[in-house]
């Protein structure tokens, strides 16, 4: 084998090992990206049927938007969402 093949062969094997390690670290990311998107919408769902059972109970969209930490017109679209429905 020549040197030039051996460095040819050595330079396969980095970059094939490079593609794994790449493949391996974008997997990574993208599962913890994945995670934080997930925690935020299910927060965010959460918040909502949360405002949704307050006003039931008869709380005012000023109280639950200050306690539950949504905007005031959002919970007020809410609670007109619910009289329609009730």
């Amino acid at each position: 084998m020549t040197w030039q093949q051996t460095i040819d062969e050595e330079k396969d094997i980095a970059f094939e090992e490079g593609k794994v390690e790449g493949f391996e670290e974008g997997m990574k990311q993208g599962i913890e990206c994945g995670i934080g998107q997930g925690i935020e919408r299910g927060e965010e769902k959460k918040a909502l049927e949360s405002a949704e059972n307050f006003l039931r109970e008869g709380d005012s969209p000023e109280k639950v938007a200050r306690c539950i930490g949504l905007p005031l017109e959002q919970v007020r679209q809410i609670a007109q969402s619910l009289s329609v429905k009730a």
